[in-house]
């Protein structure tokens, strides 16, 4: 896809945020996140069965807190999840993404694992929000009210972030304010991708 870019980071690193910029500029975007919930509560049955626990279902939708307290604990129960979710995601993924391109503007999918996984490659530039992995910490602590030992878990089951640095086709940093990192972005989109003015 010419006009895909792949908007990926760790997580607690920006990549909502950077979204939530491009949107109101008038990018269209999609969210493999957004995408995997509802995948989770059109899916709650099958999901229940594959964990044996119905207590992971309420008022009909899957209590994400309760299967992420799963997943990130049991890295037997993370690859479960990711085997019956991911081929769903890049489906709906794919079929939504092939629409917007043939609009030939740049559009952004936010895609945490792009650097986990061998499913996206081939199909856009990737763009990395970066920040270092002290301030990706403190950052996830405060967001999700995590102990030290419970945020590092959760940093530690991605690619390092310097690893990430190393593969990316563009970097934007996000290691200082909102304001800066928002400067950032639309430099970004003016020098490098040169397409902000028609979107303004």
């Amino acid at each position: 896809m010419q006009n895909a870019y792949f908007v990926t980071s760790s997580i607690a690193g920006g990549k909502s945020s950077f979204i939530k910029i491009v949107q109101n500029l008038g990018f269209d975007t999609l969210s493999a996140d957004v995408i995997a919930h509802e995948l989770l509560n059109e899916n709650a049955n099958s999901i229940t069965k594959l964990f044996n626990n119905d207590d992971l279902i309420i008022a009909g939708k899957i209590d994400r807190k309760k299967l992420g307290a799963i997943v990130f604990n049991d890295l037997k129960a993370k690859k479960k999840l990711e085997n019956f979710l991911h081929p769903k995601v890049k489906e709906v993924i794919l079929q939504k993404a092939q629409i917007i391109d043939k609009k030939n503007k740049a559009f952004f999918i936010e895609l945490p694992l792009f650097f986990e996984n061998n499913h996206y490659q081939n199909l856009g530039k990737s763009i990395l929000i970066y920040a270092p992995k002290e301030l990706l910490l403190q950052r996830l602590m405060q967001r999700d009210d995590l102990d030290k030992d419970e945020a590092l878990k959760r940093i530690h089951l991605q690619l390092n972030i310097e690893e990430k640095l190393k593969k990316a086709n563009f970097v934007i940093k996000n290691d200082s304010s909102y304001e800066i990192f928002e400067k950032n972005v639309l430099k970004f989109l003016k020098n490098t991708l040169k397409v902000i003015n028609e979107n303004l």
